[in-house]
């Protein structure tokens, strides 16, 4: 049984805002880490970037395919900006371009917004089901 485009897209979606939200979470919770105790804070510290490596492979092809699909379907040029400067941005972040000090701003602002394209495909996908 094939899906129609809309399912597949809205799951491709939910799925781009679920790991989003992940990486969100992984961000924001070194901060607090670092408050906690210096056990946790080193383990987080270790794990950042690959983690944040990890989450941006997935994100990628989940992400353009959703919003490439949204895009054909209705032609919302700025739901693709949005979600191709977050995905920039994460990228960026990643890759330390502009320092590791950066990392998390850049992350949380880059997740932050492909989650709103996310959302923004989501709702033109039910406005034109």
């Amino acid at each position: 049984m094939t899906l129609p485009k809309n399912t597949t897209n809205n799951s491709l979606d939910r799925a781009a805002v679920f790991l989003s939200g992940l990486c969100l979470l992984h961000c924001l919770a070194i901060p607090f880490a670092v408050l906690l105790g210096p056990l946790m804070s080193g383990w987080l510290n270790h794990s950042e970037t690959r983690v944040h490596w990890m989450l941006l492979l997935l994100a990628i092809p989940i992400s353009a395919l959703a919003l490439w699909r949204g895009y054909q379907r209705h032609s919302n040029a700025l739901t693709s900006i949005l979600g191709a400067t977050g995905l920039l941005l994460m990228f960026i972040a990643v890759t330390h371009w502009f320092g590791e000090h950066l990392e998390i701003a850049l992350t949380v602002i880059g997740v932050t917004l492909l989650m709103i394209a996310h959302i923004r495909n989501m709702r033109a996908g039910h406005q034109h089901a």
